[in-house]
Parts: C-alpha cells; structure tokens; sequence
C-alpha cells in the first residue's frame, strides 16, 4: 500500500519547489557537508540561504572591471536600502537571540547573561541605524 503522505508531499514539492542540481568535486562536496553539520546545519538551509544572499547583490557591481564594489552605495537611496536590508536582518537574529535567551534556565546565568548583552548590542545597532536612515 502505497504511502499517500509521502505522494502528498511530492505533488507539493513538485508544484511548489524547483529543483537545482550542481555537480561539485567529491572533495568539495563532502567538505561542504562536513562543515554544515559541524556548524549544526542542513546542507539545504545553507545553500537557500547562499542563494537568497548572492540574489538581491546589486546585478554586476563587483563584477564590473574598475568599478569600484562601494560605487553601487554611491547614492543616498542605495545606501538607505542597504540600510533597509540590514536592519530586516538584525532584527531576526535579535529576535533569534531573544528566544534563545528565553529558553535557557535562570540556573545558568552566564549563557543567560551572554544572550542578554547580545540582545541590547542587537538593539542598540538597530537603534543606531534607524536614527541614520529614517
């Protein structure tokens, strides 16, 4: 008997998901994977995160023979949503280091106390960069 979630979860994937395959050298291969389970993880996250990453760099700015790679922040409004962008991910990870904090136990107050000045240094930069650019 054939199991329907999996058929399920393929028609999804299907629909929903495009599939990249990348022939790497073994060598670079498995030194990949080894350093994203050392790092705790998924082969998968990294390489969306990769790719979410390289796919909002401005097209060919580094690229460029002379272009020096700070032209593309040569106008206010580069600079502004650059700015944009960076408080969009200093607010995740604040808000990641905020849960973090908030699932360790009182009893061990050093991790305890690391995570809440990674909390105010987070928020102050946040601070900072909205007074710059709002």
């Amino acid at each position: 008997m054939p199991d329907r979630g999996y058929e399920h979860r393929r028609k999804w994937n299907a629909a929903n998901y495009k599939q990249l395959n990348v022939a790497l050298p073994p060598d670079l291969a498995e030194a990949f994977k080894v350093a994203c389970e050392a790092n705790g993880e998924p082969v998968r996250h990294v390489l969306i995160g990769l790719i979410e990453e390289y796919t909002q760099k401005p097209p060919n700015a580094l690229k460029t023979p002379g272009n020096a790679p700070n032209d593309y922040f040569s106008t206010r409004g580069r600079r502004k949503k650059a700015a944009q962008e960076m408080l969009r991910r200093l607010e995740t990870l604040r808000d990641a280091e905020d849960a973090y904090m908030d699932s360790i136990p009182e009893s061990m107050y050093n991790r305890r106390e690391s995570a809440e000045n990674a909390v105010a240094s987070l928020e102050e930069a946040i601070a900072t960069l909205e007074d710059l650019y709002s």
